[in-house]
Protein backbone atom coordinates (compact mmCIF):
# COMPACT_ATOMS: atom_id res chain seq x y z
CA UNK A 1 0.00 0.00 0.00
CA UNK A 2 1.37 3.16 -1.27
CA UNK A 3 1.28 5.27 2.30
CA UNK A 4 3.29 6.76 4.70
CA UNK A 5 4.68 3.76 5.26
CA UNK A 6 5.49 2.19 1.72
CA UNK A 7 7.97 1.70 -1.25
CA UNK A 8 7.00 1.11 -4.55
CA UNK A 9 5.64 -2.35 -5.61
CA UNK A 10 8.85 -4.35 -6.56
CA UNK A 11 8.16 -7.89 -8.07
CA UNK A 12 5.12 -9.62 -7.57
CA UNK A 13 3.81 -12.73 -8.20
CA UNK A 14 1.36 -15.17 -6.65
CA UNK A 15 0.25 -18.40 -7.44
CA UNK A 16 -2.07 -21.34 -6.62
CA UNK A 17 -4.90 -20.98 -3.71
CA UNK A 18 -4.90 -24.30 -1.38
CA UNK A 19 -7.90 -26.19 -1.79
CA UNK A 20 -9.20 -29.30 1.06
CA UNK A 21 -11.89 -31.39 0.67
CA UNK A 22 -13.08 -33.54 3.38
CA UNK A 23 -15.43 -36.31 3.69
CA UNK A 24 -17.25 -39.35 1.10
CA UNK A 25 -18.76 -42.25 1.47
CA UNK A 26 -20.62 -45.34 0.48
CA UNK A 27 -22.94 -47.17 1.91
CA UNK A 28 -25.27 -50.98 0.69
CA UNK A 29 -27.24 -53.53 1.53
CA UNK A 30 -28.25 -56.43 -0.35
CA UNK A 31 -30.85 -58.90 -0.50
CA UNK A 32 -31.48 -62.08 -2.63
CA UNK A 33 -33.56 -60.37 -5.35
CA UNK A 34 -32.38 -56.98 -4.92
CA UNK A 35 -28.81 -55.25 -6.01
CA UNK A 36 -27.04 -53.05 -3.56
CA UNK A 37 -27.50 -49.31 -3.75
CA UNK A 38 -24.60 -47.09 -3.05
CA UNK A 39 -24.23 -43.19 -2.40
CA UNK A 40 -21.75 -40.92 -2.43
CA UNK A 41 -21.75 -37.34 -0.54
CA UNK A 42 -18.77 -35.31 -0.16
CA UNK A 43 -18.34 -31.55 1.43
CA UNK A 44 -15.83 -29.43 0.54
CA UNK A 45 -13.97 -27.62 3.25
CA UNK A 46 -13.57 -23.91 3.38
CA UNK A 47 -11.34 -22.49 1.51
CA UNK A 48 -7.81 -21.09 2.82
CA UNK A 49 -6.57 -17.93 2.09
CA UNK A 50 -3.90 -15.41 3.09
CA UNK A 51 -4.19 -11.93 2.92
CA UNK A 52 -0.94 -9.92 3.41
CA UNK A 53 -1.14 -6.50 4.75
CA UNK A 54 1.56 -3.92 4.86
CA UNK A 55 0.30 -2.19 8.24
CA UNK A 56 -2.11 -2.95 10.23
CA UNK A 57 -4.39 0.62 10.88
CA UNK A 58 -8.12 1.41 10.26
CA UNK A 59 -7.31 1.84 6.07
CA UNK A 60 -7.17 -1.84 6.12
CA UNK A 61 -10.55 -1.90 7.87
CA UNK A 62 -12.84 -3.78 5.42
CA UNK A 63 -10.13 -6.83 5.04
CA UNK A 64 -10.44 -6.95 8.86
CA UNK A 65 -14.35 -6.48 9.66
CA UNK A 66 -14.92 -8.97 6.41
CA UNK A 67 -13.27 -11.25 8.68
CA UNK A 68 -15.02 -9.85 12.70
CA UNK A 69 -18.16 -9.95 10.78
CA UNK A 70 -17.92 -13.69 8.85
CA UNK A 71 -18.67 -12.34 5.48
CA UNK A 72 -15.48 -14.33 4.33
CA UNK A 73 -16.70 -17.05 5.71
CA UNK A 74 -20.22 -17.19 4.17
CA UNK A 75 -18.40 -17.01 0.71
CA UNK A 76 -16.47 -20.91 1.93
CA UNK A 77 -13.26 -18.79 2.42
CA UNK A 78 -11.18 -19.22 5.33
CA UNK A 79 -9.10 -16.13 5.58
CA UNK A 80 -5.87 -15.91 7.56
CA UNK A 81 -4.69 -12.15 7.64
CA UNK A 82 -1.06 -11.22 8.05
CA UNK A 83 0.74 -7.82 8.54
CA UNK A 84 4.27 -8.05 7.61
CA UNK A 85 5.47 -4.56 8.09
CA UNK A 86 5.47 -3.13 4.84
CA UNK A 87 5.14 -3.13 1.17
CA UNK A 88 8.89 -4.42 0.82
CA UNK A 89 8.30 -8.12 2.86
CA UNK A 90 4.41 -8.09 1.71
CA UNK A 91 6.12 -8.53 -1.98
CA UNK A 92 8.81 -10.96 -0.84
CA UNK A 93 6.02 -13.29 0.07
CA UNK A 94 4.05 -12.79 -2.90
CA UNK A 95 6.93 -13.76 -4.62
CA UNK A 96 7.51 -16.77 -2.33
CA UNK A 97 3.80 -18.02 -3.70
CA UNK A 98 2.63 -17.88 0.49
CA UNK A 99 -0.15 -15.33 0.31
CA UNK A 100 -3.16 -14.78 -2.80
CA UNK A 101 -4.00 -11.55 -2.23
CA UNK A 102 -2.71 -8.00 -0.83
CA UNK A 103 -4.11 -4.67 -0.73
CA UNK A 104 -3.14 -1.69 -3.33
CA UNK A 105 -3.01 1.55 -4.06
CA UNK A 106 -3.18 2.87 -7.31
CA UNK A 107 -0.28 4.40 -8.10
CA UNK A 108 1.75 0.83 -6.79
CA UNK A 109 -0.31 -1.07 -8.93
CA UNK A 110 0.46 0.80 -11.90
CA UNK A 111 4.23 1.09 -11.33
CA UNK A 112 4.41 -2.56 -10.74
CA UNK A 113 2.05 -2.64 -13.79
CA UNK A 114 4.33 -0.66 -15.91
CA UNK A 115 7.19 -2.70 -15.23
CA UNK A 116 5.89 -5.68 -16.23
CA UNK A 117 4.54 -7.16 -13.19
CA UNK A 118 1.19 -8.89 -14.07
CA UNK A 119 -1.25 -7.75 -11.02
CA UNK A 120 -4.56 -6.92 -11.00
CA UNK A 121 -7.04 -4.54 -9.16
CA UNK A 122 -10.10 -7.23 -8.67
CA UNK A 123 -12.38 -4.49 -6.35
CA UNK A 124 -12.04 -1.31 -4.63
CA UNK A 125 -12.13 -0.55 -1.08
CA UNK A 126 -11.97 3.26 -0.70
CA UNK A 127 -11.68 6.06 -3.10
CA UNK A 128 -9.11 8.76 -3.65
CA UNK A 129 -5.60 9.00 -1.24
CA UNK A 130 -6.47 10.28 2.54
CA UNK A 131 -3.91 12.52 3.81
CA UNK A 132 -4.48 15.30 6.55
CA UNK A 133 -2.35 18.12 7.47
CA UNK A 134 -2.72 19.87 10.79
CA UNK A 135 -0.61 22.63 11.94
CA UNK A 136 0.01 24.57 15.30
CA UNK A 137 -2.64 26.42 16.49
CA UNK A 138 -0.51 29.26 16.69
CA UNK A 139 -0.27 29.16 13.06
CA UNK A 140 -4.14 28.76 12.21
CA UNK A 141 -4.44 31.75 14.48
CA UNK A 142 -2.26 33.93 12.78
CA UNK A 143 -2.91 32.67 8.95
CA UNK A 144 -6.64 32.72 9.59
CA UNK A 145 -6.39 28.73 9.07
CA UNK A 146 -9.64 26.45 9.05
CA UNK A 147 -11.15 22.88 7.61
CA UNK A 148 -12.96 25.73 4.96
CA UNK A 149 -9.47 26.62 3.98
CA UNK A 150 -8.14 25.82 0.26
CA UNK A 151 -5.17 23.53 -0.13
CA UNK A 152 -3.26 26.32 -1.73
CA UNK A 153 -4.06 29.08 1.16
CA UNK A 154 -2.74 26.09 3.54
CA UNK A 155 0.63 25.49 1.90
CA UNK A 156 1.05 29.15 1.15
CA UNK A 157 0.62 29.53 5.23
CA UNK A 158 3.86 27.02 5.88
CA UNK A 159 6.20 29.36 3.99
CA UNK A 160 9.51 29.30 5.28
CA UNK A 161 8.25 26.45 8.30
CA UNK A 162 8.97 22.61 8.70
CA UNK A 163 6.41 20.12 7.93
CA UNK A 164 6.72 16.02 9.25
CA UNK A 165 5.76 13.16 7.38
CA UNK A 166 6.78 10.25 7.71
CA UNK A 167 9.62 8.89 5.88
CA UNK A 168 10.50 12.80 4.60
CA UNK A 169 10.37 13.90 0.94
CA UNK A 170 10.58 10.47 -0.67
CA UNK A 171 8.09 8.46 0.81
CA UNK A 172 4.37 8.52 -0.17
CA UNK A 173 2.85 12.31 2.11
CA UNK A 174 6.33 13.79 0.93
CA UNK A 175 5.92 12.86 -2.60
CA UNK A 176 1.80 13.57 -2.28
CA UNK A 177 2.92 17.00 -0.57
CA UNK A 178 5.35 17.73 -2.92
CA UNK A 179 3.08 16.76 -5.75
CA UNK A 180 0.34 19.57 -4.18
CA UNK A 181 3.49 22.46 -4.79
CA UNK A 182 3.60 21.34 -8.08
CA UNK A 183 0.10 21.22 -8.97
CA UNK A 184 -0.70 24.77 -7.24
CA UNK A 185 2.34 26.04 -9.19
CA UNK A 186 3.84 26.98 -5.47
CA UNK A 187 7.96 26.35 -5.62
CA UNK A 188 9.11 22.98 -4.38
CA UNK A 189 11.17 24.43 -1.79
CA UNK A 190 8.40 26.32 0.04
CA UNK A 191 8.85 24.75 3.17
CA UNK A 192 10.92 21.81 4.44
CA UNK A 193 10.01 18.26 4.80
CA UNK A 194 10.95 16.90 7.98
CA UNK A 195 11.57 13.21 8.61
CA UNK A 196 10.14 11.14 11.12
CA UNK A 197 10.49 7.52 11.45
CA UNK A 198 6.70 6.85 13.12
CA UNK A 199 3.30 8.46 13.08
CA UNK A 200 3.59 8.35 16.92
CA UNK A 201 6.40 10.70 16.21
CA UNK A 202 4.48 12.96 14.58
CA UNK A 203 2.39 14.15 17.08
CA UNK A 204 5.23 14.54 19.51
CA UNK A 205 7.09 17.28 17.30
CA UNK A 206 3.95 19.22 17.13
CA UNK A 207 3.42 18.78 20.54
CA UNK A 208 6.82 20.36 21.35
CA UNK A 209 7.05 22.77 18.34
CA UNK A 210 9.76 20.88 16.58
CA UNK A 211 7.39 21.46 13.86
CA UNK A 212 4.83 23.67 12.39
CA UNK A 213 2.64 21.13 10.66
CA UNK A 214 2.45 17.42 10.46
CA UNK A 215 0.83 15.19 7.44
CA UNK A 216 -0.33 11.52 7.57
CA UNK A 217 -3.53 9.34 7.16
CA UNK A 218 -6.10 9.38 9.90
CA UNK A 219 -6.67 9.31 12.93
CA UNK A 220 -3.31 11.06 13.11
CA UNK A 221 -4.26 14.00 12.57
CA UNK A 222 -7.16 14.27 14.56
CA UNK A 223 -5.54 12.63 17.35
CA UNK A 224 -3.01 16.15 17.35
CA UNK A 225 -6.12 18.10 17.48
CA UNK A 226 -7.66 16.02 20.58
CA UNK A 227 -4.50 16.60 21.91
CA UNK A 228 -4.89 20.30 21.63
CA UNK A 229 -1.41 19.94 19.69
CA UNK A 230 -2.83 21.59 16.76
CA UNK A 231 -5.61 22.09 14.01
CA UNK A 232 -6.88 19.62 11.46
CA UNK A 233 -6.88 22.29 8.42
CA UNK A 234 -7.21 20.35 5.04
CA UNK A 235 -7.25 16.88 3.94
CA UNK A 236 -7.07 15.36 0.12
CA UNK A 237 -10.44 14.49 0.08
CA UNK A 238 -11.08 17.60 -0.44
CA UNK A 239 -9.83 17.96 -3.85
CA UNK A 240 -12.38 16.43 -6.23
CA UNK A 241 -10.14 15.22 -8.76
CA UNK A 242 -7.99 13.79 -5.93
CA UNK A 243 -11.31 11.98 -3.92
CA UNK A 244 -12.57 10.26 -7.07
CA UNK A 245 -9.23 8.48 -7.90
CA UNK A 246 -9.83 4.73 -7.44
CA UNK A 247 -7.30 3.94 -4.33
CA UNK A 248 -6.90 1.20 -2.39
CA UNK A 249 -8.33 -2.16 -3.40
CA UNK A 250 -7.61 -6.12 -3.41
CA UNK A 251 -5.04 -7.12 -5.75
CA UNK A 252 -3.83 -10.33 -7.05
CA UNK A 253 -1.66 -11.99 -9.54
CA UNK A 254 -3.17 -11.72 -12.70
CA UNK A 255 -2.74 -15.30 -13.78
CA UNK A 256 -4.79 -16.20 -10.36
CA UNK A 257 -7.46 -14.34 -10.57
CA UNK A 258 -8.18 -16.07 -14.19
CA UNK A 259 -8.04 -19.21 -12.76
CA UNK A 260 -9.53 -18.75 -9.70
CA UNK A 261 -12.58 -16.60 -10.47
CA UNK A 262 -14.76 -18.10 -7.50
CA UNK A 263 -12.63 -17.68 -5.12
CA UNK A 264 -11.74 -13.92 -6.49
CA UNK A 265 -15.47 -13.34 -6.79
CA UNK A 266 -15.94 -14.48 -2.90
CA UNK A 267 -13.83 -12.09 -1.62
CA UNK A 268 -15.04 -9.21 -3.57
CA UNK A 269 -17.70 -10.10 -2.16
CA UNK A 270 -17.00 -10.00 1.30
CA UNK A 271 -15.23 -7.10 1.05
CA UNK A 272 -18.23 -5.26 -0.97
CA UNK A 273 -20.05 -5.77 1.92
CA UNK A 274 -17.95 -5.05 4.44
CA UNK A 275 -17.67 -1.32 2.72
CA UNK A 276 -21.13 -1.01 2.65
CA UNK A 277 -21.38 -1.69 6.53
CA UNK A 278 -18.73 1.01 6.91
CA UNK A 279 -20.62 3.56 5.21
CA UNK A 280 -23.86 2.66 6.82
CA UNK A 281 -23.20 1.67 10.25
CA UNK A 282 -19.47 3.88 11.18
CA UNK A 283 -20.57 3.47 14.89
CA UNK A 284 -21.42 -0.43 14.91
CA UNK A 285 -18.10 -1.19 12.73
CA UNK A 286 -15.91 1.03 15.31
CA UNK A 287 -16.99 -1.34 18.02
CA UNK A 288 -16.49 -4.67 15.89
CA UNK A 289 -13.15 -2.83 14.97
CA UNK A 290 -12.69 -1.97 18.79
CA UNK A 291 -10.16 -5.19 19.44
CA UNK A 292 -8.64 -4.79 16.42
CA UNK A 293 -6.99 -0.83 17.15
CA UNK A 294 -6.99 -1.64 20.93
CA UNK A 295 -4.70 1.37 20.88
CA UNK A 296 -7.38 3.73 19.35
CA UNK A 297 -9.97 5.84 21.64
CA UNK A 298 -12.80 4.86 19.82
CA UNK A 299 -13.56 8.34 19.26
CA UNK A 300 -10.40 8.43 17.04
CA UNK A 301 -10.77 5.12 15.78
CA UNK A 302 -14.56 6.08 14.65
CA UNK A 303 -13.24 9.68 13.38
CA UNK A 304 -10.79 7.66 11.29
CA UNK A 305 -13.53 5.42 10.02
CA UNK A 306 -15.64 8.34 8.94
CA UNK A 307 -12.93 9.69 7.12
CA UNK A 308 -12.39 7.43 4.34
CA UNK A 309 -14.27 7.28 1.01
CA UNK A 310 -15.34 3.60 1.65
CA UNK A 311 -16.72 2.42 -1.92
CA UNK A 312 -20.46 1.32 -2.06
CA UNK A 313 -20.35 -2.62 -3.12
CA UNK A 314 -16.52 -2.21 -3.44
CA UNK A 315 -17.23 -1.56 -7.39
CA UNK A 316 -14.60 0.84 -10.07
CA UNK A 317 -15.58 1.11 -13.30
CA UNK A 318 -13.07 2.20 -16.53
CA UNK A 319 -13.79 5.51 -16.86
CA UNK A 320 -13.23 5.72 -13.57
CA UNK A 321 -9.70 4.57 -14.26
CA UNK A 322 -8.70 6.45 -16.75
CA UNK A 323 -10.09 10.09 -14.80
CA UNK A 324 -7.70 9.20 -11.82
CA UNK A 325 -4.88 8.54 -14.10
CA UNK A 326 -5.28 11.70 -14.89
CA UNK A 327 -5.63 12.92 -11.73
CA UNK A 328 -2.51 11.67 -10.50
CA UNK A 329 -0.59 12.56 -13.30
CA UNK A 330 -1.69 16.20 -12.22
CA UNK A 331 -0.67 15.87 -8.87
CA UNK A 332 2.40 14.18 -9.90
CA UNK A 333 2.42 11.13 -8.65
CA UNK A 334 3.58 8.65 -11.25
CA UNK A 335 7.45 9.19 -11.87
CA UNK A 336 6.72 8.18 -16.10
CA UNK A 337 3.45 8.42 -17.84
CA UNK A 338 1.84 5.42 -17.97
CA UNK A 339 0.25 3.86 -21.42
CA UNK A 340 -3.57 3.42 -21.80
CA UNK A 341 -2.55 -0.12 -22.28
CA UNK A 342 -0.99 -0.54 -19.15
CA UNK A 343 -4.00 0.92 -17.94
CA UNK A 344 -6.36 -1.67 -18.72
CA UNK A 345 -4.27 -4.44 -17.53
CA UNK A 346 -3.92 -3.12 -14.08
CA UNK A 347 -7.79 -3.67 -13.21
CA UNK A 348 -10.57 -6.06 -14.13
CA UNK A 349 -14.16 -5.32 -13.60
CA UNK A 350 -14.93 -9.47 -14.45
CA UNK A 351 -15.14 -10.38 -10.35
CA UNK A 352 -16.97 -7.21 -9.01
CA UNK A 353 -20.24 -8.22 -6.98
CA UNK A 354 -23.40 -6.86 -8.23
CA UNK A 355 -24.98 -3.70 -6.78
CA UNK A 356 -26.37 -3.23 -3.24
CA UNK A 357 -24.47 -6.62 -2.37
CA UNK A 358 -24.56 -7.44 1.23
Amino acid sequence: MFRSKKSIVASLAISAVILAACGSGSSSSSSATTAAASATTSTAAPTKVTIALPVAEPVQSPVYLAKIKGYFQKEGIDPKIVVLAGDVIVNSALVSNSVQFTSVNAVSLLTANSKGIPIQMACMEYDGPEWAMAVTNQIATSAGLSSSSSPKAVLEALKGDKVAAVGGPAAAPGVMLLGLLAHYNLPSNLFTIFAVQSSSALVTSLQHNEVQAIFDTQPIPAEAQKLNAGKVVFDTTEIPSLASVPWEGIVAAKSYIASHAKIVKGVCKAISQADNYLISNPSAATTDLQPTFAKLSPSLLKSALVSYKWVKDAQMTASQWTNGLAALESFHLLSKPISSSVLSKSYTTADLPSSSAG
